[in-house]
């Protein structure tokens, strides 16, 4: 199926084809209720085109759009004095003669398609008794008995609670995998890349990408068109796409003007302070981390370049190197309280080229020194600008040592 449109929408061309689960997102007045409002033919369009199965929807009757197509609103109508079984019952009319009346057939039908929404216990109750989320499942399940080969959704997940969200997304994956072509517009990125096997982007009335969640969601295509920074990353458990937006509040994002801050840390002591640097809008690297490392996960997730290290394995000549080169670049460094061995104590060393150094040192370092006394050797060689307890302190001694940066280099 293929679409164009004009005005609303500038220049969208879209196709889904049978087995395929394709997800519409963009923010709102972007054109996602417009576009899959013009493929099914509920809006007139002044220009463009939608091509059903090979033939022109224009030239094609209501009777025979039904047959094939069904629309599941984003606001489900208000139907009173209806039961939700009468309600479901009506997406059959499209497959029944004109003075034929509802018979077994039929019913089984609507009463199959109420099970797999879970409404079946709503079955005999009006629908104006119903609350939003209810009524939503009752007019997918409308959809469903149309017994379509094409499924339009406006919102599907609108007004249901997290459980059913996911149920409703899972149940049109399984509807395409059964062959019918899906498009539905998701307001969840996450549901979306978790659910959809295509995703089009949609900003101002026009494409903005297009392809499998992986190459439309990155973090910079989000800032551009919904206007928020966020990471992306893997779910360990799923393995589908995660968003996790950095909740900056309105000029934050400019406190560290593309300042650079080095971290050194590892075995979690850092994922916290990495997070916040990066919410605070610097550019931020870290030292050698080692595979598993729970802070190498964290620099993996918000994009922080680091040293790439082995599980417990001492660190090589070249990748101290490279580590010396960012330490040097940044304009503050910051020391996390990481337990150093003979396997990383060159993590420590590396900070000899650092300008500008924050320690972080709620106790003494002692208890984290785990290499005979070559570490507190090296520790009490450095010459920390501050040396903080907490990480507002930490947080606030590396914003007044960037804008010394800043001030040297002005």
């Amino acid at each position: 199926m293929q679409a164009d449109a004009a005005r609303i929408l500038d220049g969208v061309s879209v196709s889904v084809g049978a087995g395929e689960f394709l997800g519409l997102i963009g923010p709102n007045g972007a054109g996602k209720s417009t576009l899959l409002r013009a493929m099914s033919g509920v809006l007139r369009r002044r220009a463009g085109t939608v091509t059903l199965e090979g033939r022109d929807l224009d030239a094609m009757g209501p009777g025979e759009v039904a047959r094939v197509l069904a629309l599941a609103p984003q606001l489900a109508p208000y139907t009173y004095g209806f039961t939700a079984l009468e309600v479901v019952m009506m997406g059959r009319y499209p497959h029944m003669g004109r003075f034929q009346v509802e018979g077994a057939a039929e019913r089984r039908i609507a009463e199959e398609a109420l099970e797999r929404t879970e409404a079946a216990r709503f079955a005999h109750r009006e629908v104006a008794t119903l609350s939003g989320g209810e009524r939503q499942r009752v007019f997918l399940a409308r959809a469903l008995a149309q017994a379509p080969r094409v499924l339009l959704l406006d919102e599907p997940t609108s007004n249901l609670d997290i459980q059913h969200q996911m149920r409703a997304l899972a149940l049109v994956r399984e509807l395409a995998r059964e062959g019918i072509a899906a498009i539905a517009a998701i307001h969840d990125l996450t549901l979306a890349a978790r659910y959809c096997d295509r995703l089009v982007l949609l900003h101002e009335g026009r494409v903005a990408a297009e392809g499998a969640p992986r190459e439309v969601l990155t973090p910079e295509r989000i800032e551009r068109v919904f206007g928020v920074r966020a990471v992306v990353y893997p779910d360990p458990l799923t393995g589908s796409l995660t968003l996790s937006l950095l909740d900056a509040s309105p000029g934050e994002a400019a406190v560290g003007s593309q300042r650079r801050v080095h971290v050194v840390c590892g075995g979690g002591r850092g994922a916290r302070l990495l997070y916040e640097l990066k919410r605070a809008g610097y550019v931020v690297t870290a030292g050698v981390l080692g595979a598993g490392d729970t802070d190498r996960s964290a620099a993996d997730i918000l994009g922080v370049e680091y040293v790439a290290g082995e599980v417990f394995g001492e660190i090589d000549q070249a990748a101290h190197a490279r580590h010396m080169a960012l330490a040097r670049q940044a304009d503050a460094a910051v020391l996390c309280e990481t337990p150093f061995g003979h396997n990383n104590i060159l993590n420590l060393v590396a900070l000899s080229a650092a300008r500008r150094l924050v320690s972080v040192e709620s106790g003494p370092f002692s208890r984290r020194d785990f290499s005979r006394g070559e570490a507190q050797s090296l520790f009490d060689a450095l010459r920390p600008a501050a040396r903080c307890k907490t990480l507002e302190e930490t947080l606030a001694a590396v914003h007044a040592l960037a804008e010394a940066a800043r001030g040297g280099a002005e």
